[in-house]
């Protein structure tokens, strides 16, 4: 088992984006107390984060980001 920031770092990918997958039961987890711990299954092994969405997700970060440097 491993968490999700391991996961999301693996993957390539945002916690968000792992915390989704679990609720979606496209992978697998236990809950332990407050975390999520994934399990390394084929089912986490196939799972691949939506390219499209982390794409507009950093790009809405890069945005928000230079939006704080000009103040």
């Amino acid at each position: 088992m491993i968490a999700v920031r391991d996961a999301a770092g693996q993957k390539g990918c945002t916690k968000a984006a792992v915390i989704e997958a679990i609720h979606k039961g496209l992978i697998d987890a236990e809950r332990l107390g407050n975390m999520w711990a994934i399990v390394q299954n084929p089912k986490y092994e196939a799972w691949q984060p939506s390219a499209t969405k982390q794409k507009a997700g950093k790009a809405r970060a890069a945005k928000a980001k230079r939006q704080h440097k000009g103040r």
